[in-house]
């Protein structure tokens, strides 16, 4: 292995364990930017993956992905180049097809640790665990990061397709927003809708507005969040979820983070 490869891993093992215990409106989070959202007669979509706090400047290169796209028709298709840098990947593909593009992460699973049940809330395990445990675990972060491309016509297949337990799952379609308008989403876990979850809203660029742009929404009963926009730009919605792991998994929690970057158009 070579020293960059050390160098990336070290940092983000890193983030991953911050992830684990940090709150969400300051951890690290994994996101996919393109250089479009729709496209024409283009041929081919470049973007990024990183680790940031602040969006969308990359910091940290998103490691041991399943960097993949769902095709218009929803099938799954590789990408034809990518390029690990300290900072960011860099992903090409194709886009000769009409229709929409699901670029992921896929699901992928971050580093190990221990963490703590104190006073009902989980805190993170530095060395020795606080007198006042009631409990003890270990738990693994788990993420996937998504963003839609649409060529002409947009199309279903790849939105309603579902990657992981912890899913961002689009009503209004992705590449259908617009200033003024609105975007309707549901948060689902293993299929099931999460009522009074908090989901964190960035806008990309926010550091120049004179007032702050991080909005945290809470879904419905139903799992639901209906959002408005007045503002056109790159958005990046994110939720966390503190879960049980699968039967048969190295720890006995998972910490679930899921994104997804979109556009709202100007009109």
């Amino acid at each position: 292995m070579t020293k960059f490869s050390h160098i990336v891993k070290a940092c983000a093992a890193g983030i991953a364990a911050t992830a684990l215990v940090v709150g969400s409106a300051t951890a690290h989070t994994s996101y996919l930017l393109p250089n479009i959202f729709t496209a024409n007669v283009e041929r081919y979509v470049t973007l990024q993956a990183s680790f940031a706090e602040d969006f969308f400047r990359p910091e940290i290169a998103v490691d041991n992905a399943d960097f993949h796209v769902i095709r218009p028709d929803g099938s799954r298709a590789e990408l034809e180049n990518i390029t690990k840098l300290r900072q960011m990947v860099v992903l090409e593909s194709p886009i000769e097809e009409e229709g929409t593009y699901r670029f992921t992460t896929g699901v992928r699973h971050g580093r190990t640790g221990q963490v703590a049940l104190v006073d009902g809330e989980w805190v993170p395990v530095r060395g020795e665990a606080p007198a006042s445990a009631v409990q003890v675990q270990t738990s693994q972060t788990e993420t996937v990061a998504d963003v839609y491309v649409t060529k002409k016509a947009p199309t279903r297949a790849p939105v309603d397709l579902a990657i992981g337990r912890l899913v961002i799952q689009p009503v209004t379609h992705p590449s259908d927003i617009y200033k003024g308008g609105g975007f309707d989403f549901k948060i689902l876990f293993d299929g099931e809708p999460l009522a009074d979850q908090v989901v964190n809203l960035d806008r990309g660029d926010a550091q120049y507005d004179a007032a702050p742009a991080h909005r945290e929404l809470r879904t419905d009963a139903q799992g639901g969040v209906s959002l408005s926009f007045e503002k056109p730009g790159v958005y990046l919605l994110m939720v966390r979820h503190r879960a049980a792991a699968p039967a048969g998994s190295e720890t006995d929690q998972r910490s679930y983070t899921t994104s997804l970057t979109f556009e709202v158009q100007p009109y």
